[in-house]
C-alpha cells in the first residue's frame, strides 16, 4: 500500500498545508527522511485532566472533527484516532485553568489514502482502547472506522471514562483483554438492527466470525450507551450515531459537525 515509507507521508501532508486543525510538517530534509513539525503544548490525554469547561472541551472536539473531516473529503483515513494523537496549544492561568489556542490532529504519517470504493482490509489498526469493531475483527475499514474511535475519545473528554479500559478482574476464567473489549463493543453499542449489519460487513468468511457470534451471546444483558441517563441527552445521541456497530450506519464527520450538540460552539481561531 506505502510505496516509500518517507515520501509517501511527506505528499499526502504537503496536500494538507491548508488544514489548520491538522499537523503537518512545516519543513523537511529529504536527505535524512526527517520531517519537521510546530510545537504543541500537550495531547489530550493529559489535557483532558486539567480544569476545562464543558464549551472548551466541546470545542477541542469540534476542532478535531473539523480536521478529521477535511481529511475525509479526501478520502484519507487517519486509522489512528486517540486523545494522544490530538495535540493542543494552550496556557496556563495563575487560576488554574487553560485558554485553549489551537487543536491539531497529528500521527499523519500512518495516514492512508484510498481510491473510491477502495477500503482497507486485513489489518487492525489503532489502540486498543480507541480501536473500532470493525478493526478488531481485521474486516473491511474505511473513513467510518475513524468516526468510531472519535466517538469512544469524546466519551472521554465529556465523561472521563475509558470506556474499553477492562479491570483485571474481568479476565477471569482465561479471558483475553480483547475478547473482554469486543464483548463490551456489543453491550454498548449493539443495538439489533446494528448487530446484524456489523455481521454482514464483516461477512461469513472472515476468521474471527464464529469467535465473535460466541462472544456476543454471552453479553446479557446488553447495557446499551443509548441507555446511560447520566449523559446529556444531546451528547448521548451524537455518540450513538457515530458508534453503529454497522460502520455503513455511522454518520459522517460532516453530518456529524451538524448535529445540535456543536450548535453555538465556535471553531477556535488560529
Amino acid at each position: 500500500m506505502i510505496p516509500d515509507e518517507f515520501e509517501y507521508p511527506y505528499k499526502l501532508q504537503q496536500s494538507l498545508a491548508s488544514s489548520s486543525n491538522l499537523r503537518v510538517m512545516i519543513d523537511a530534509i529529504p536527505d535524512q527522511e526527517i520531517l519537521i513539525y510546530p510545537y504543541m503544548a500537550g495531547d489530550l490525554l493529559r489535557i483532558s485532566q486539567k480544569q476545562l469547561s464543558v464549551d472548551a472541551r466541546k470545542a477541542i472536539l469540534k476542532n478535531v472533527l473539523t480536521g478529521l473531516a477535511e481529511l475525509h473529503d479526501r478520502r484519507i483515513v487517519h486509522t489512528d484516532i486517540k486523545p494522544n494523537n490530538i495535540l493542543v496549544d494552550y496556557e496556563d492561568s495563575p487560576e488554574g485553568n487553560i485558554s485553549v489556542k489551537s487543536v491539531k490532529i497529528s500521527d499523519l504519517e500512518d495516514a492512508v489514502q484510498l481510491e473510491p470504493d477502495q477500503n482497507l482490509l486485513g489489518c487492525l489498526c489503532g489502540n486498543q482502547l480507541w480501536r473500532s469493531p470493525e478493526s478488531w475483527l481485521r474486516a473491511r475499514q474505511n473513513t467510518p472506522s475513524d468516526i468510531f474511535s472519535f466517538a469512544i475519545t469524546a466519551i472521554y473528554v465529556m465523561l472521563d471514562e475509558m470506556i474499553f479500559l477492562v479491570p483485571d478482574e474481568e479476565l477471569a476464567d482465561g479471558k483475553e483483554a480483547w475478547q473482554a473489549i469486543l464483548m463490551r463493543h456489543v453491550s454498548y453499542f449493539g443495538d439489533n438492527d446494528g448487530f446484524q449489519g456489523f455481521l454482514e460487513h464483516i461477512e461469513e468468511d472472515n476468521p474471527m466470525f464464529e469467535s465473535f457470534i460466541e462472544l456476543a451471546l454471552q453479553v446479557k444483558p446488553r447495557k446499551l450507551f443509548s441507555e446511560w441517563q447520566y449523559v446529556d441527552p444531546e451528547f448521548r445521541d451524537l455518540v450513538v450515531k457515530m458508534t453503529n456497530l454497522d460502520p455503513s450506519r455511522r454518520i459522517t464527520a460532516r453530518e456529524a459537525l451538524e448535529h445540535k450538540w456543536f450548535m453555538e460552539i465556535a471553531l477556535l481561531s488560529t
